[in-house]
């Protein structure tokens, strides 16, 4: 018996491979859990999603409007469809290699949040990122326990 791919529909329940089981009336394939006989049609989520992400992104970071970014041009709609992209938080790869030159400072936002960042001095690379509530001593050492020491840190020089 051929085994199923790894790209094979999952089932909700059980997390077995899942075949296809006809269509429905409106023409949407369904699919039939092999374990535990579960049927049911699977919406492409991950698909809208993207597409939903790709508005987003272009939206956020070109020159285009809301209303230029949504199919019907419809700004309100692009809104609700993509609030969920606020919501993704960047990961930034851990760094292992040792630099020369850092940069840290930190940027306060609104409703009293502090960024600190680390940069590359030659580059202009993240490091790393620590939220924290105001600048001081126990935050860059949480930015810096994560990060190589490098040759020369670069500060601002105020308090933190």
């Amino acid at each position: 018996m051929r085994t199923k791919s790894s790209k094979a529909k999952k089932c909700p329940v059980c997390g077995s491979a899942m075949k296809r089981n006809g269509r429905t009336r409106a023409g949407t394939q369904r699919w039939m859990c092999v374990a535990c006989s579960l049927t049911g049609v699977m919406r492409q989520q991950d698909a809208e999603r993207g597409r939903q992400l790709d508005a987003f992104l272009g939206w956020l970071l070109g020159r285009a409007s809301q209303s230029s970014c949504d199919a019907h041009g419809d700004a309100r709609a692009l809104r609700k469809r993509t609030a969920w992209c606020w919501n993704i938080r960047p990961e930034i790869p851990p760094c292992t290699v040792k630099h020369h030159t850092v940069m840290a400072d930190g940027t306060y936002m609104s409703h009293g949040w502090c960024l600190i960042t680390a940069v590359d001095g030659e580059s202009g690379e993240v490091l790393g990122s620590q939220w924290c509530p105001h600048e001081s001593k126990a935050a860059y050492v949480a930015l810096f326990s994560r990060i190589p020491s490098p040759d020369v840190l670069v500060t601002d020089g105020l308090r933190g």
